[in-house]
């Protein structure tokens, strides 16, 4: 018989204590880590169990962005404007991690903070005022004493990311007093002579980064102190500005055993630095070679790099690094730079087929391959299927005409129209952009597959009608199986390179289901595909689609 007080009373007793409270607090933090800090804040004040769980996440981090002062041309008011505002915004931040800090009932919630970020906002400068620039040095040296005395708050504090910051000695002192500091990133930093550092830091990962606004050097006392041999395991250094002395110091210093990461901006210059360096790191597992970098080769063999298990760079160096490797990932950036100088000219390597004979030279089979810059022809989609068989996941950068005139890519522009017809041989073809139907409905895809017309490509003024009928056309051959994918693929990433986070859909949601299905149906072990802004996934034998949203950082 149906007991109505009792139900009653199961009801109230799920409304005051619902099932999500009486979970692990182990579970609620695994899944606040899904969550963006803003949400973050909206969870913490529902309940006293979710404040509890998400409140070390929501002070995992602190980030603190300092005032500079923006100068802009022409117009002294407001100059004076954003003068007399800078000290104001500057008092507010220090009043904030004051009253942090200087709370008795708070200090819990200061060993929960890992990760500093101090960044001073960027400025924007004329020569005409030479009385505001004295101004903005001051106004920066008093934002850095103001706040950095309080990094020593923060015993558990593990990562310090410091952008466009003045390092003097009282920096350097609070940095080296940090007992748990193991990860330093230092962008666009400026480091004065008088900066040194007492003994050297026992740093675990250390990022020099910047941008070519002003001029900067660093000491080869201070490298040397940074970069301690005996634990540094991940190394980056994409600053242009210091990068070579960084390098002429390293490749002097001790052996590096524990260093497993190495991103890294080589010139020419720095070439023979760059090659000893890489002779005393034996357990290095990934190389990155920063897009930009100088077309370098070496003039020794290199050393064995047995460990070495991913390589992103240049195909150039490639065929020195991957072959007689165990290397089971592969990043290509296929437009490389040509000229080292103030106006450096770029080209896209096209001799692709021997690129992936070489990958496939490495002693393991190679699970993930990623191209930037990917011309779809035949031979290239056939290489990569014939050579690669045992590939996971595939994400290709598409380029199919000329890309958007952004500083970078102005030269690169009439070097691919003009690049189209010459590269490619008379048996060799692209996917086209013609106008004949399909079975899936598409007008590009059914006509035999033709070199592009570039003065059509010219003609066409929509880059994102390119965009869409590049992604419809390669999907449409790769679904009839004119162009093959390597037969054990899980994930088939395709973007369009050049053109950032833009929503490039393939077609509307029905003839992307039947495109992905058709693919399916060749490639049983696929899982998942991506178009732009469009992801495919599969869940037994039913494909879910997403709408991929891009944050803006």
């Amino acid at each position: 018989m149906f007991n109505f007080d009792t139900e009653h009373s199961k009801l109230n007793s799920n409304l005051e204590n619902p099932p999500i409270l009486r979970l692990p607090s182990e579970i609620l933090d695994h899944c606040w880590s899904y969550l963006r800090r803003r949400d973050l804040f909206q969870v913490s004040g529902v309940s006293r169990v979710f404040w509890y769980t998400s409140r070390s996440r929501i002070f995992q981090s602190l980030n603190v962005t300092l005032p500079s002062l923006a100068v802009l041309p022409l117009n002294q008011n407001l100059v004076r404007r954003s003068t007399n505002k800078a000290p104001k915004m500057l008092e507010r931040a220090a009043t904030r991690i004051t009253s942090f800090y200087s709370d008795p009932s708070a200090g819990e919630l200061w060993d929960m903070v890992q990760d500093w970020t101090v960044s001073t906002a960027p400025a924007i400068r004329n020569s005409m005022f030479f009385f505001a620039r004295s101004q903005e040095k001051n106004l920066a040296s008093r934002s850095v004493d103001a706040i950095f005395p309080f990094l020593t708050c923060s015993r558990n504090l593990r990562s310090l990311e410091l952008v466009r910051v003045n390092l003097g000695r009282q920096q350097w002192i609070i940095i080296e007093c940090l007992p748990a500091l193991d990860t330093l990133r230092l962008i666009s930093c400026l480091f004065p002579p008088s900066s040194h550092l007492e003994r050297p830091l026992k740093l675990k990962e250390l990022a020099i980064a910047g941008d070519n606004f002003g001029p900067r050097s660093i000491e080869e006392r201070l490298v040397s102190v940074l970069c301690n041999p005996t634990y540094l395991q991940k190394l980056t250094l994409i600053d242009f500005l210091v990068t070579h002395t960084v390098l002429a110091v390293l490749s002097s210093m001790a052996p590096f055993p524990h260093l497993t990461y190495l991103s890294i901006f080589v010139t020419s210059p720095s070439r023979d630095h760059f090659f000893r360096f890489l002779a005393a790191t034996p357990a290095l597992a990934t190389l990155r070679i920063f897009p930009w970098s100088a077309n370098i080769t070496p003039p020794h063999p290199l050393p064995p790099l047995s460990s070495l298990r991913s390589y992103d760079g240049y195909p150039n160096l490639l065929s020195y690094i991957v072959p007689g490797r165990p290397v089971d990932c592969v990043c290509l950036v296929l437009m490389m730079v040509t000229t080292d100088d103030d106006q450096p000219d770029y080209a896209i390597h096209t001799e692709l087929v021997s690129t992936v004979r070489d990958i496939s030279r490495s002693t393991v089979p190679v699970r993930k391959l990623a191209i930037e810059y990917f011309l779809p022809t035949l031979d290239n989609l056939a290489a990569i299927a014939k050579h690669l068989p045992d590939l996971h996941r595939l994400d290709l950068g598409l380029i199919s005409g000329p890309p958007p005139l952004t500083p970078v890519s102005v030269i690169f522009a009439f070097i691919l129209c003009n690049f189209v017809h010459a590269s490619l041989s008379p048996q060799e073809e692209i996917i086209t952009l013609s106008e004949s139907s399909s079975e899936f409905g598409l007008d590009y895809t059914s006509e035999p597959l033709d070199t592009v017309d570039t003065m059509q490509v010219r003609r066409i003024a929509d880059k994102a009608m390119l965009q869409r009928k590049s992604f419809q056309g390669l999907l449409s051959w790769l679904a009839e199986g004119r162009a093959p994918l390597p037969p054990k693929l899980v994930t088939l990433r395709l973007s369009h390179s050049l053109t950032g986070n833009e929503d490039i859909q393939c077609a509307e949601g029905v003839k992307q289901r039947k495109l992905v299905r058709c693919l399916h149906s060749r490639y049983p072990t696929l899982r998942e595909v991506e178009m732009g802004g469009c992801r495919w996934w599969r869940e037994g034998v039913y494909w879910s689609r997403e709408i991929l949203e891009f944050e803006e950082t």
